[in-house]
């Protein structure tokens, strides 16, 4: 497994490319804090898109049926795992050094 950092001026072309792929993706949020620890704010939900936009410096985790969709606001860095072509986790980290992780886990094979 990889993991890379990516550069800010990547991050809108990245995750716009990743979440053309996300159909029966699910995903984890982990929060990790100072203040609070580590915390599961979303439980394992399919996923709908991951998105940067540089005009408000926001980054978006949308979860399907319109429900947990999380915005981290001022991004400073974010890193993502890779295996085999294949993303496993985002980590986005902003200024004040609270982390997001959100962890990936791909559609089951279809049978036969």
């Amino acid at each position: 497994m990889a993991t890379k950092k990516l550069n800010k001026t990547e991050w809108e072309k990245y995750f716009d490319a990743v979440s053309k792929n996300l159909k029966g993706v699910e995903g984890q949020l982990e929060v990790v804090s100072e203040e609070l620890g580590d915390q599961v704010e979303v439980e394992w939900s399919f996923l709908e898109g991951l998105s940067y936009d540089p005009k408000d410096n926001v980054f978006e985790i949308q979860f399907a049926e319109g429900k947990h969709d999380h915005l981290i606001q001022n991004p400073t860095e974010i890193y993502v795992e890779e295996e085999a072509g294949t993303l496993k986790a985002v980590e986005v980290i902003k200024e004040d050094g609270t982390k997001f992780v959100l962890r990936l886990k791909p559609a089951p094979a279809l049978p036969g």
